[in-house]
């Protein structure tokens, strides 16, 4: 008798020690999702497409404001990326690491165009340099990244997946 309740207790702590998948909750009757992890393989499953900007103090940052009514949108593929939208499309590299993206040698096509879609691409190869805070909110359906620059400005882009544009 004994020795059934050592062991019982034994699977109750090991059970209780298991690790367990966290999930995001779900409507009855509809599979769970759960949050994706924020890596490359994440970055390049879908097309980042900017929904807000504002600076330190929660306004909006005019010249990105065309960036979310133009469908500004960042696409990344192995180690690198492409910035669409603009005036002209912006390409280079970028690492990721503890939470922080980081763009590298970004270049640029050399077209003329509006106004105001070329202030938009000179705003975003300000605030993609440095070290990026990066973060991922939503599921998988439908993921936020959110990056934050050094000085406290907040890009948010929503994941729309690469295979549907």
């Amino acid at each position: 008798m004994k020795k059934i309740l050592v062991v019982s207790a034994l699977s109750l702590l090991l059970g209780a020690c298991a690790q367990i998948a966290p999930v995001s909750s779900s409507a009855p009757g509809t599979a769970a999702m759960t949050s994706p992890s924020l890596n490359a393989a994440t970055l390049s499953a879908y097309h980042w497409y900017l929904i807000k900007a504002e600076d330190a103090r929660g306004r909006d940052i005019p010249a990105l404001q065309t960036g979310v009514n133009a469908a500004l949108y960042l696409v990344f593929s192995d180690q690198s990326i492409a910035v669409r939208g603009g005036c002209n499309t912006q390409f280079g590299g970028y690492v990721l690491k503890a939470g922080a993206l980081q763009f590298k040698g970004l270049a640029s096509t050399m077209m003329a165009c509006d106004l105001a879609l070329m202030e938009l691409d000179q705003a975003v190869a300000l605030h993609l340099k440095g070290d990026l805070a990066a973060g991922l909110l939503g599921d998988a359906r439908t993921p936020v990244l959110v990056l934050t620059t050094a000085g406290g400005d907040v890009l948010t882009l929503e994941g729309k997946p690469a295979s549907v544009k």
